[in-house]
């Protein structure tokens, strides 16, 4: 299978390395220096797996069009990313791995075949072409936004052989919501007190502060007509579990100065909050809390975590 990553960071880079492991003909798509970093040395991934893997990659998007393109952008590129790559994108097999709300609706409007996914993995770029796998987790795919198809049930047997193991749902959209739900608690609480997921389940206020949080959503959620095939409150408790000694990627965004992607999960809940009369006060609160320290960033340290 040939497999392009468009936005190979570290999510994206974690999946293409391991991917290439098969034998699948693998591209990485991204910037320098971590692309530059790739071509001269290879792709190193530390952490579970401790291996270096020779891989192709490059910084502009070719004309042929392969079988499977897996975006792993940060949401709010998507839009740019798409674009970018429109002749392509067309009519082509295109799988999301991203956090947030609305990335497969994108893919559908440039006219791409939309299969949506969610990854509990953990990984870091620690430096340019060295990724770090912290955290062995789950990832879910399915036709967006339901039903199957063959092809799914291909990339699913690969990303297994690779080592990610990985289910199929014909409810993605149902998954898409609950992970965006249990991102809205723990990435808001995490980064605003900038503190390991963990916490938040060993301290008894955080953990009902966030508790109401993924109740708030699932208000919203199920007023908009999402059906789960697991309860958030229950994807909740696991994801803190599996990811207890994990920083969130929202605070790590804070730390190194970058956008957060915050606008695409409590900022979505929000906003389809208002689409049928349904007020998110703590979703708004913890939106603006991360905005305001998005814009105080140049306050914040780098602690190098």
């Amino acid at each position: 299978m040939e497999i392009y990553i468009l936005g190979a960071g570290a999510i994206g880079s974690l999946f293409g390395g391991l991917l290439a492991r098969t034998g699948a003909e693998v591209l990485l798509i991204g910037r320098d220096p971590h692309i530059r970093s790739i071509k001269e040395r290879g792709l190193i991934i530390k952490g579970i797996v401790n291996e270096e893997i020779r891989i192709n990659a490059t910084t502009s998007i070719p004309k042929e069009k392969p079988d499977l393109i897996i975006l792993s952008t940060k949401a709010y590129s998507t839009e740019d990313a798409l674009k970018s790559a429109k002749d392509i994108v067309k009519e082509t097999w295109v799988l999301s791995i991203q956090n947030g709300i609305g990335n497969e609706d994108k893919v559908l409007r440039f006219g791409g075949k939309a299969i949506g996914g969610i990854t509990t993995n953990g990984a870091i770029l620690k430096e340019p072409g060295v990724v770090e796998w912290r955290g062995k987790g789950i990832t879910i795919i399915g036709l967006y936004p339901q039903g199957h198809d063959e092809f799914i049930g291909e990339i699913a047997e690969l990303f297994n052989k690779a080592g990610l193991e990985t289910h199929i749902t014909n409810n993605i959209i149902g998954w898409i919501w609950a992970k965006a739900i249990v991102n809205s608690a723990i990435n808001t609480i995490g980064s605003i007190l900038e503190i390991k997921n963990g916490v938040i389940k060993d301290n008894q206020y955080l953990l009902s502060a966030a508790m109401e949080v993924i109740k708030e959503g699932c208000r919203i959620a199920l007023k908009n007509g999402i059906e789960f095939e697991v309860p958030p409150m229950e994807l909740f408790f696991q994801t803190l579990e599996q990811t207890k000694d994990n920083y969130n990627s929202t605070l790590q965004d804070l730390w190194r100065g970058k956008r957060t992607e915050i606008d695409y999960i409590n900022g979505k809940i929000v906003e389809y909050g208002r689409y049928v009369n349904l007020e998110a006060p703590l979703n708004s609160l913890l939106w603006a809390l991360i905005k305001a320290k998005e814009e105080l960033r140049s306050n914040v340290r780098w602690e190098g975590k």
